[in-house]
């Protein structure tokens, strides 16, 4: 089976509450950006959605969602968050350059997501084994690829291209915590 059948599979046994859950999963993510704004505009810091969002996807890789929100809430009260030297380095670079900082197609296309853009697909491990791959770095040909799979099941479905992968993500690994 291709990407694009094993992606349908998924989505098409996802509940009721998962398809909500989907729905609601970047919206809430963009939320915490927007707070991540108020912080730092507390400390005289002027930011915008594309930098908090870029710094909350540089503390992602290899991380569940609560220590990754954590660190980007530590790091927005000024704090060195204990974890991966990149991650620290892709955060502070994200303070300036925003999505520019994020060299890597899953942390730039997840800052875009939580940014707000409905078409940003993020290909991480769990999208790449609910493909059948077995890797947790995608190609960029890969990554081109589950993409596209993704934004013709989003079409089939209804759906934004950022929600349908966070539904096929929330049904393949069963949490989106």
């Amino acid at each position: 089976m291709n990407a694009t059948d094993l992606y349908r599979n998924i989505a098409k046994t996802a509940t009721p509450a998962q398809i909500e859950q989907a729905t609601q999963w970047y919206a809430d993510a963009e939320l915490l950006a927007h707070d991540l704004i108020r912080i730092y505009q507390s400390r005289n810091i002027s930011v915008t959605v594309e930098n908090t969002a870029s710094i909350i996807s540089a503390f992602s890789p290899r991380q569940r969602w609560s220590r990754n929100m954590a660190q980007a809430i530590e790091f927005a009260h000024g704090g060195k968050p204990a974890g991966l030297k990149n991650n620290l380095l892709m955060a502070e670079n994200s303070l300036t350059m925003g999505f520019d900082a994020l060299k890597g197609q899953k942390t730039n296309a997840f800052a875009k997501a939580i940014a707000g853009d409905e078409s940003a697909i993020t290909i991480d491990v769990w999208m790449c084994y609910a493909a059948g791959l077995e890797t947790n770095a995608p190609n960029k040909t890969q990554y081109r690829e589950l993409s596209k799979a993704v934004e013709i099941i989003a079409s089939e479905m209804k759906m934004t291209p950022r929600v349908m992968q966070a539904l096929i993500w929330i049904v393949f690994r069963g949490s989106a915590a």
